[in-house]
C-alpha cells in the first residue's frame, strides 16, 4: 500500500492538465504536416488555448463518471460520445456510425473500421483514468479498455493502456526506464505496437540524434495518415527519451517530427506535467492557468484548468474508497464523493457468430448473453420481451431467466425474407427485461447490406488478331506486323497472360449479360467481392438507393483504382488514377438525393491486382457524423 497526500496528487494532476493543455496547443496549429522542423520554443505559442479532441473527451468522461458514477463501463462512454461530440474524424465517424445501427462495443470499434481502426483517437485519451487511479496501473488500464474500444480494437487500445498505466505509476515514480518497462505488461507479445515501442526505446538509447530515429520510425512503422498510431507513438517515446524529461525540449521535439503534432506534444507534456508537477511546470517554465476551451456539448462549472484538477481529484477519492486499494491519499479535505451505485442492474452482450450484419434472405442465430451487472445485484428472475424491425422473422427461445452467480445465453434466431421490399441500413432490435416493477431496455442492431446489380466483367485482349482461316496460325500476322523480335514476343506473351480495359468505353452500353445480386456488409468494396474473374476488368455495381426524404449531402469516395460514380444519370464523380485507398480520397459536395428512389451506379476499373471502393455519405462533409438511415431496394 502506497500513500500520496492530497497535495501532492492534486499537484500532479494539475500538471497532467496543464501539460496536457500546453503542449498540445504547442503542436495544434501542424497538426497533419508531415514534415521535419526545426522550431525552437516561443512562449507566443501558448497565448491562446486551442479546442482539442485530446482534452475535449476526457472532459466528457469526467463528467459521465460525475452522473453515473466509478462503475462506469463502455456502454456510458459510448451513449455519451454519440450524444455530446458533435465532430467526427475518421474512427469517431465509424463509432457514430455503426453505434447508430445498434453495434455496440466492442464491435462498434472493430467492425467497418479499416483504415482507422489503429488510429490515435484512443491513446490521446488515456490522462484521465490514470489521473483517476493514481499508483494503480492495472485499474487505470482496465478504465482505458473500456474506452479504447468505441472506436479502435487491437493495438491502438492496448496503446491507451500502456499510457494509462505509465501515468498512473507516474505518480509515484519518476524513471523513464522503469515507466515505459511496466507498461510492456499491456503491449501482447508479437503484436505491431509491441514492437514499434521495444524498438523506439533501444534506437533512443543506442543513438543520440533523435533525427535518425525519425527516420528508423518511418521507415520500419510509417503509414500515410497523419493520425497513425504506430509512427506517432514512435515519435512520443522518443521525444521523451532525448528530451530527457524537460518539458520544453521533449515538447519541441515531438513537434519538430511532424505528422499528429497535437497529440504527440499533448501525451508527452501530460505524462512530464505528472511526473514533475504544477507547481514545478509553473515555476520553472513561467505557466499560468491557461483555462481550456471545449468543443463538445457539455458546459462545465469553470474552464479553468485548477478546477478540472479538483473535480478530477474529487473522482479519484472516490475511486480510491471504493477501488483502488493500491494507494490511500492522506490529508484530503472535505469531498462530496461521486456516485458508487452501479448504473444498471444487468449487462447484456451480444455476439453475432461473426459480422454483426445480414443480407436479404439471409439468416443469422445471435446469442444474447445475461448477466448481473455486479456481484451485488440481487438474483432475480427476469421476463424478457424482443421487438425487431418490421417484416423480419425473429424467435427469442426463452422468455424468462434466472440469473444467480453466473450468466444466461438466449438465442435469437433472424431472417431477412426475400421478399422484403427495402432492406435498410439501420435495423434496430429492443430487448426488454422486467421483473416487478423494474426493468432495463437493450437495443441492439444488424447492419443491413448494400445491395448491388453487378454487370461484367467486361475485358479486351492486348491486341485483336486479324481473322484467319480454319487451320492457320496467327502468328504470321504478328510477324509480318511486327519484326522486332522482343517486341513481337511482349505483344505475343502480353496477349496469352494478360488482358486490358478502355476506360472511356461505355460498356454497359449494349451488353446483353445478365446481371448478378451481391450483397457487401462493410463501406469497403472489392471488385472481387462481384466477380471471380482475375486479371484487368470493368465491372458496373447499381444500387437502388432508398432515401427516407429528400437531402443534399456530402459523398465520400474512397479508391485504388479508375472509377466513376453515376447519381440518377448524371457523372458526380470520376477519376482515372490509382492511389493508396483511404475512406475519403474524393469529395463531392451538394449531392441531392431524391426522397425514395435513387440510382447510384459504380463503374469499376480495375488494372492492377486489386481495386478496392468506398462510398459514404454525410450531411456536413468530411469529419462529421455519416449517414447511417439509407437503405437498398429489393431488386432480386
Amino acid at each position: 500500500m502506497r500513500t500520496i497526500s492530497y497535495e501532492m496528487y492534486l499537484n500532479k494532476v494539475y500538471g497532467a492538465w496543464i501539460g496536457k493543455s500546453i503542449a498540445g496547443t504547442i503542436g495544434a496549429p501542424y497538426e497533419g504536416r508531415k514534415e521535419l522542423f526545426e522550431y525552437e520554443y516561443d512562449p507566443k505559442a501558448i497565448q491562446e488555448m486551442f479546442p482539442n479532441d485530446d482534452l475535449d473527451l476526457q472532459v466528457l468522461w469526467l463528467d459521465v463518471m460525475e452522473r453515473k458514477g466509478i462503475y462506469i463501463d463502455s456502454e456510458d462512454l459510448a451513449e455519451a460520445f454519440y450524444e455530446k461530440v458533435p465532430y467526427a474524424p475518421g474512427e469517431y465517424a465509424v463509432f457514430k456510425k455503426n453505434y447508430a445501427r445498434g453495434i455496440h462495443p466492442p464491435l462498434s470499434g472493430a467492425f467497418n473500421n479499416r483504415y482507422y481502426v489503429n488510429g490515435m483517437g484512443c491513446p490521446i485519451r488515456s490522462e484521465f483514468w490514470a489521473c483517476v487511479s493514481p499508483g494503480n496501473p492495472a485499474l487505470a488500464a482496465e478504465y482505458a479498455a473500456k474506452d479504447g474500444i468505441l472506436d479502435h480494437e487491437g493495438d491502438s487500445v492496448y496503446m491507451e493502456q500502456f499510457w494509462s498505466a505509465v501515468e498512473a505509476e507516474a505518480f509515484f515514480e519518476t524513471d523513464l526506464n522503469r515507466l515505459f518497462g511496466l507498461g510492456l505488461k499491456w503491449l501482447p507479445e508479437g503484436t505491431k505496437i509491441r514492437r514499434l515501442v521495444e524498438d523506439t526505446i533501444r534506437w533512443s538509447k543506442g543513438e543520440s540524434d533523435w533525427i535518425r530515429v525519425r527516420e528508423w520510425i518511418i521507415r520500419d512503422y510509417g503509414h500515410p495518415d497523419c493520425t497513425n498510431l504506430y509512427q506517432n507513438t514512435g515519435f512520443t517515446l522518443l521525444s521523451l527519451i532525448h528530451g530527457e524529461k524537460e518539458f520544453i525540449r521533449s515538447t519541441m521535439i515531438a513537434l519538430n517530427c511532424g505528422y499528429d503534432t497535437d497529440c504527440t506534444c499533448a501525451t508527452a507534456g501530460a505524462l512530464l506535467g505528472i511526473i514533475h508537477g504544477a507547481e514545478y511546470l509553473i515555476e520553472t517554465y513561467q505557466f499560468c492557468d491557461t483555462s481550456y476551451k471545449l468543443s463538445i456539448d457539455l458546459t462545465r462549472p469553470s474552464l479553468d484548468l485548477y478546477s478540472l484538477a479538483v473535480d478530477t481529484c474529487r473522482a479519484g477519492l472516490t475511486v480510491a474508497a471504493e477501488l483502488n486499494k493500491e494507494v490511500i491519499i492522506t490529508a484530503a479535505p472535505e469531498w462530496e464523493p461521486l456516485p458508487t451505485n452501479l448504473p444498471r442492474m444487468l449487462h447484456v452482450d451480444v455476439d453475432y457468430g461473426g459480422v454483426p450484419a445480414i443480407g436479404l434472405g439471409e439468416k443469422r442465430r445471435l446469442t444474447l448473453r445475461v448477466s448481473k451487472y455486479a456481484p451485488q445485484v440481487p438474483d432475480m428472475e427476469w421476463q424478457l420481451t424482443l421487438k425487431g424491425p418490421k417484416g423480419w422473422i425473429i424467435a427469442l427461445d426463452a422468455r424468462r431467466i434466472e440469473l444467480g452467480a453466473g450468466s444466461a445465453e438466449l438465442e435469437i434466431s433472424v431472417e431477412v425474407p426475400p421478399s422484403l421490399p427495402i432492406l435498410m441500413e439501420q435495423n434496430l432490435f429492443e430487448l426488454t427485461l422486467s421483473s416487478g416493477r423494474k426493468s432495463q431496455v437493450y437495443t441492439f442492431g444488424l447492419a443491413g447490406a448494400a445491395i448491388w446489380s453487378v454487370h461484367g466483367p467486361f475485358w479486351e485482349n492486348v491486341r485483336t488478331p486479324i481473322p484467319t482461316e480454319l487451320g492457320e496460325w496467327y502468328f504470321k500476322e504478328l510477324e509480318e506486323a511486327i519484326p522486332d523480335p522482343d517486341e513481337r514476343t511482349d505483344i505475343t506473351r502480353q496477349f496469352h497472360l494478360n488482358a486490358v480495359v478502355d476506360m472511356e468505353k461505355a460498356y454497359l452500353v449494349g451488353a446483353a449479360d445478365e446481371p448478378v445480386i451481391r450483397q457487401t456488409y462493410e463501406d469497403l468494396i472489392s471488385v472481387s467481392d462481384f466477380v471471380g474473374y482475375q486479371g484487368p476488368c470493368v465491372v458496373y455495381a447499381e444500387r437502388q438507393l432508398y432515401c427516407p426524404e429528400e437531402r443534399v449531402l456530402h459523398v465520400m469516395i474512397g479508391h485504388t483504382d479508375a472509377y466513376e460514380l453515376w447519381l440518377n444519370g448524371t457523372c458526380i464523380s470520376k477519376s482515372e488514377q490509382m492511389d493508396w485507398w483511404t475512406a475519403e480520397n474524393k469529395h463531392c459536395s451538394n449531392i441531392k438525393l431524391n426522397a425514395g428512389r435513387n440510382v447510384l451506379l459504380l463503374k469499376c476499373i480495375r488494372r492492377g491486382a486489386h481495386a478496392e471502393y468506398s462510398l459514404n455519405f454525410s450531411e456536413k462533409g468530411s469529419c462529421q457524423p455519416l449517414t447511417f438511415d439509407l437503405g437498398s431496394y429489393n431488386v432480386q
